[in-house]
Order: C-alpha cells, then sequence, then structure tokens
C-alpha cells in the first residue's frame, strides 16, 4: 500500500509540468532545425498545378446508322421493358474495336446492334491534346415511333 501511495505522489509531481492551456491562456509552440541550410526562393523548384480530374475528355459520336428492329423482333415481350448493354473501347482514330454484347435481347436484334455499334464512328478521347483509347458501355433501350 505504501508503494502505490509513494508512486502516485512521484507520478503527480512529473506529470504537473504537463498541464493543459485553459480559456485565456495561450501556448506558442516554435520549431527549428538547426542542422538545415536556409534554402533560397530561386532555389526551389517550381511545380504544376495538379488537376482537379484526370484530364481525360470523352470520346464524341460523330456518326452513327440508324438500326431499325420491327415488333416481330420482340415475340410476346413488352417493349418498354427491353434493353441492351454494348461493350468496346474507341481506339486513337475514333473507331470501336473488340465490341462485344454485356447484355442481349434476342439474336436478331443483337446481330443488328452489334452491327451498327461496329460501324459507329467517334472523335476520340483526348489526354493533353493527344488522342487516347476508351472503353466505353453503351445502354440501348427500345421504343416505339
Amino acid at each position: 500500500m505504501r508503494r502505490i501511495l509513494v508512486s502516485s505522489l512521484f507520478l503527480s509531481t512529473v506529470l504537473l509540468p504537463a498541464q493543459t492551456v485553459t480559456n485565456g491562456q495561450g501556448a506558442t509552440l516554435i520549431a527549428s532545425n538547426n542542422s538545415a541550410p536556409a534554402v533560397a526562393a530561386s532555389d526551389v523548384p517550381t511545380t504544376s498545378a495538379r488537376r482537379v480530374t484526370t484530364g481525360v475528355t470523352a470520346p464524341k459520336l460523330i456518326s452513327k446508322p440508324v438500326v431499325r428492329v420491327a415488333l416481330s423482333d420482340f415475340p410476346a415481350v413488352d417493349l418498354a421493358t427491353q434493353h441492351m448493354v454494348v461493350s468496346f473501347r474507341v481506339d486513337e482514330k475514333g473507331v470501336p474495336q473488340n465490341v462485344r454484347l454485356m447484355k442481349s435481347v434476342n439474336p436478331t436484334v443483337d446481330g443488328r446492334v452489334l452491327a451498327a455499334v461496329s460501324s459507329y464512328r467517334f472523335e476520340p478521347a483526348m489526354l493533353d491534346e493527344q488522342a487516347v483509347p476508351m472503353d466505353v458501355n453503351l445502354a440501348i433501350n427500345f421504343a416505339t415511333k
């Protein structure tokens, strides 16, 4: 018991300088490094500003064929619920590459849409004023006219 009492008295005197600052008081902390020489402003390398975005502009569709499908291509199905997803990469020349079907409707419509998407032409994606390839997912919804 004596050891606990003596150790608590000793620790209280050690922790006394570590008091917190109360309202109305201020504390100033100064950090210094005496080993580092001063650097002139002209010696500091300049850095370019960081981008807020990636800087890539998306490809823009410039030419597309019209795809016509008949209601008979969708037997006994509500046309409003039918949609498909096509995935491809627009290369540096604006031509779709590796066109593939991600969500199918039916084989007849799928073939027509894949052929049409393969003939699309784009302005390619740009990064730092240079054309770059970009992956695109195209969602297609069907409607009657």
